[in-house]
């Protein structure tokens, strides 16, 4: 088993029942105690604290799932909190957990403690959760995992242990690995209806798990008031008192703990103020000090048991006292420390009563003595079967570089991969990386463990890998791999883009792999366009053009960019096209180069096929653990089903998307997915979420990732008739932002930007927009691109040739089927051509045609205008409306959940789809059916619930 930073789990008991109450009016037999025996300083003060904690408690018992995250510094609390909640959990089962410091490294091992309990629930999960669960912690055979499947599989794990509404307390979540924080974030991000209250304390400069989750609590514990802490004290003399309030400035576990440290002379204020605590430096430093000094005072072999306890976070006894064996001690001599109420040992599991006993424990002891157990407890995992582990010890265990530690690190790399995902691969190599001598070797594994990052969503460990590796990368092939990662952080983070590194690299990998050179090429383009900053195309134009090679391949992307930057799109619509369908057929290509060629899939305009790429795409990602790269596949996903006209599911898409987005850290997909979102907004008239979604975005100006907000504000501009607006809106986006998704600009920008600069009376505003699109439109070929700059022309065109444009658009838009919002807005332009022509029974059909779609889309501003239309005609008896779809009722969510119910998959299946657990499926489920007024999953097979997209 692999692992990280502990969770000192306290397997899953009940809640005690007994109330735990402030000081006043409470007697001394009536205090909650906290593990070190010590009065817990939460019943003093923190009255809303505790309020929040009992509304969470309640919501669970009701349940509604819900998530607390207490914030403080050491000592300030949280941990009382903690157990606070622990003595109100009335009726709840309760995990606890806690992490470990000297474990940071260790993927895994520390939610393996919190899920132990549990674990032989795992039989009721879907498939995939349950062998992710399996396989990460050694109980299957090894598959590839991810850490959004296995934070699925945890959250599908404690709902199945929420029979009885279920609490799980996480402390010390600073000291958390990497791994573990990432699947509590997952979890605390699904939590829906599953009754589990799940509460984490951290200090002040930690981001947490949960951070940005909205719904979530946050608690930020400060400084006890003087009563308070005076009470809390209790029975010391005044002077005393005063000195430790001062000394402890309201930090409740400094007060408790300076206190117990008083001798009796101290108590009772026989001595000066000045020897009552003699230590200094930080805060926190003068805490941990009080228990270095608990622990320093126990027999030689006790401290050596208590270091090989600290330094592995599994508490195994087993194991530690094999451990102990090679460090010459035994079980007699945990005696001392238990009875000294320093550790429990409860059966065959041994925990400290408090975190800052284990950081006493391991920070207190020489390097070479930590050094020592590390390598005890490398040889007791070995013996016991556990190399995974094993190894991690013995790298902890060396000092300064050692290849052969890194070799092994490097092999269990691969366990993790397919044991944890990329995030577990990650840090391995970036261990291994650390011990490596050789600089080559070094560069080389910390470009893996750069790669494994950015695919895993950790996109700051990600630059941080590939930065250190770049100064002494020589090798092309790791060079390349770096650069790709640099660039792709770029772009995810909306930094300075970084073409000319790709460039440079793609060059000198042109000879050995010129189908990867050709891609970085392409996605070097990407990179200069995302970063508005035209002026690099120019330059990646001449470096491409001195690449080496005579591939095809590389021929095409040369010719590509160079028409590109020349602003001659029209003549690289033929490279571009052979480009993809050569990497399209490349043998299972990387992810990075699957999404590059998806971007130049909906360039082409081929809106069906680029669907299908895309959907497939964002399959793979998930199946693969790519969670860093399923942002921008679900974008490439939404734009499609957007000029598809599919709304709902640019909603489920985008709102997928964007989730994933701001939880991997990605503002510049996440920029693109609310523009999204926000068209469906602006089409449907809805003014106050179109501008919601857009707000942030768009605050700092119009940029790349905003473009779709721009569109979206102007297209509710152009419903609502406010022609002026539109055109200032559009007329002000910088040059060097447009055509780079022409797709996208020209059916949302041009499109729109034509319209109201006639009706402006403006159309020399239009002139040079129309001749791009016309271009664009004339090389690509589909129908549906010519059909929108036929009736682009047409609205600039008078009379017959008007008429002869719009009657070739309407003939086009019957060719294709794509891009309906399109189709409609033809017909609607047209039947008010001809209506002004008074030309009414020709009207008719059109204005209908658009009625019918627009009713279809929800399009409430473009409804309202058509009817006005029909009306204008004479037509006097309302065309029969369609029902709204059964879909508009349920939430994006539902509807997900509805469609793939309406398919025969499980609830388990259901769960594995979306990364839901089967507790949140049926809770929508429930929800659902009587909004569509069914009972059962067989009724739903028989409703036609892809009427209307």
């Amino acid at each position: 088993m692999s692992g990280m930073a502990g969770i000192g789990a306290v397997a899953g008991g009940r809640g005690g029942s007994g109330d735990v109450r402030d000081r006043a009016g409470a007697g001394a037999a009536d205090r909650a105690r906290d593990p070190t025996g010590a009065p817990l300083a939460e019943i003093y003060g923190r009255t809303a604290e505790k309020a929040a904690i009992d509304a969470v408690l309640a919501g669970a018992r009701a349940r509604e799932s819900g998530v607390v995250v207490v914030r403080g510094e050491e000592g300030i609390g949280k941990t009382a909190l903690l157990e606070y909640a622990a003595a109100r959990a009335t009726g709840m089962r309760v995990l606890r957990g806690a992490g470990v410091e000297a474990e940071a490294e260790l993927p895994l091992a520390g939610l393996h403690l919190v899920l132990a309990p549990v674990l032989h629930l795992r039989g009721r999960l879907p498939g995939p959760q349950s062998a992710a669960l399996g396989a990460a912690f050694g109980l299957a055979g090894a598959e590839r995992g991810d850490r959004l499947l296995l934070g699925l599989a945890t959250l599908s794990l404690l709902a199945e242990a929420a029979a009885d509404p279920l609490l799980v307390l996480v402390d010390d979540v600073q000291w958390l690995d990497r791994y573990s924080a990432e699947v509590l974030s997952s979890v605390a991000r699904r939590l829906r209806s599953e009754g589990i209250a799940l509460l984490f304390a951290a200090r002040d400069d930690y981001p947490m798990p949960a951070q940005g989750v909205p719904g979530v609590r946050e608690l930020r514990l400060t400084a006890l008031d003087r009563d308070s802490g005076a009470a809390l004290l209790g029975d010391l003399a005044g002077h005393v008192k005063d000195h430790l309030l001062a000394e402890a400035r309201g930090n409740p576990l400094a007060l408790l703990e300076l206190s117990a440290a008083l001798t009796p002379e101290q108590r009772a204020g026989e001595l000066p103020g000045g020897t009552l605590h003699p230590h200094h430096g930080p805060m926190s430093g003068r805490l941990e000090s009080v228990f270095a000094r608990r622990v320093g005072a126990l027999p030689e072999r006790t401290r050596l048991l208590l270091l090989a306890a600290a330094a592995d976070d599994s508490g195994d006894l087993h194991l530690l006292l094999a451990a102990g064996r090679r460090l010459g001690a035994g079980v007699a001599d945990l005696e001392p420390a238990e009875h000294d109420r320093v550790i429990h040992v409860r059966g065959d599991r041994l925990s400290f009563a408090h975190p800052l006993f284990r950081a006493a424990a391991y920070r207190s002891a020489s390097l070479s003595a930590r050094m020592a157990a590390h390598a005890a407890l490398s040889a007791a995992f070995r013996q016991g079967g556990m190399a995974d582990r094993g190894a991690w010890h013995r790298a902890a265990a060396v000092h300064g570089a050692d290849e052969s530690v890194a070799t092994e690190l490097e092999h269990t790399a691969g366990d993790a991969r397919a044991r944890g995902g990329h995030a577990a691969v990650a840090t391995a190599l970036c261990r291994a990386a650390q011990l490596t001598p050789d600089p080559g070797q070094r560069a080389r594994r910390l470009d893996a463990a750069a790669q494994a990052a950015l695919d895993a969503g950790m996109t700051a460990f990600a630059a941080h890998l590939a930065d250190r590796a770049w100064p002494i990368a020589r090798d092309p092939l790791v060079r390349a791999g770096l650069a790709t990662v640099r660039a792709a952080v770029a772009q995810q983070q909306d930094l300075r883009a970084r073409p000319e590194e790709l460039a440079e690299s793609a060059a000198g990998l042109a000879e050995q792999a010129p189908e990867t050179a050709a891609t970085m090429l392409l996605f070097a383009l990407i990179s200069a366009w995302s970063g508005g900053e035209p002026h690099h195309t120019s330059r990646l134009a001449a470096r491409a053009a001195a690449v080496p090679g005579s591939s095809p391949m590389l021929a095409d992307v040369t010719a590509a960019i160079a028409h590109l930057a020349g602003e001659r799109p029209a003549r690289a619509v033929p490279h571009i096209r052979s480009l993809v369908q050569q990497l399209a057929g490349t043998a299972d290509p990387a992810i990075w180069q699957h999404l590059t060629v998806q971007w130049w899939c909906l360039w082409l305009a081929d809106i069906d096929t680029a669907q299908q790429s895309a959907a497939a795409l964002a399959d793979r990602c998930r199946a693969q653990g790519g969670i860093g790269m399923l942002p921008r596949a679900l974008l490439h996903l939404a734009r499609t089903q957007l000029l598809l006209g599919r709304h709902r599911d640019v909603l489920s898409t985008g709102e997928e998307g964007l989730r994933v987005a701001r939880h991997t850290g990605q503002p510049h997909f996440a920029g693109h997915l609310t523009g999204l979102l926000a068209c469906v907004a602006a089409i449907e008239g809805d003014q106050e979420r179109c501008t919601a979604l857009t707000e942030d975005v768009l605050a700092g100006g119009v940029s790349e990732r905003g473009i779709e907000g721009v569109y979206a504000r102007a297209l509710l501009d152009l419903g609502h008739g406010r022609h002026e607006a539109v055109l200032r809106r559009l007329t002000q986006i910088p040059e060097a932002l447009t055509g780079h998704h022409p797709a996208i600009d020209h059916s949302l920008g041009t499109a729109t930007l034509v319209e109201a600069a006639v009706r402006q009376g403006r159309p020399d505003l239009a002139t040079a927009p129309l001749d791009r699109l016309r271009q664009w439109a004339q090389a690509t070929g589909r129908p549906w691109t010519l059909a929108v700059a036929a009736r682009c022309q047409a609205q600039l065109a008078d009379g017959e040739e008007a008429e002869r444009r719009y009657e070739h658009a309407v003939r086009l838009h019957r060719q294709d089927a794509a891009n309906l919002f399109e189709a409609a807005r033809t017909h609607l332009l047209y039947g008010e051509f001809l209506r002004r022509k008074r030309q009414r029974n020709r009207a008719r059909p059109l204005l209908r045609a658009a009625l019918d779609t627009f009713e279809r889309l929800g399009a409430v501003p473009w409804i309202d205008r058509v009817r006005s239309e029909l009306r204008a005609t004479g037509e006097t008896s309302r065309p029969q409306e369609q029902a709204p779809g059964l879909l508009d009722r349920l939430t994006s969510q539902e509807r997900q959940v509805v469609r793939l119910a309406a398919a025969g998959l499980s609830n388990a299946g259901i769960a594995a789809r979306l990364y839901l657990s089967p507790r949140t499926v049926s809770y929508h489920l429930y929800k659902a059916y009587p909004k569509l007024g069914v009972g059962s999953r067989n009724d739903l097979a028989r409703m036609d619930l892809d009427r209307d997209g």
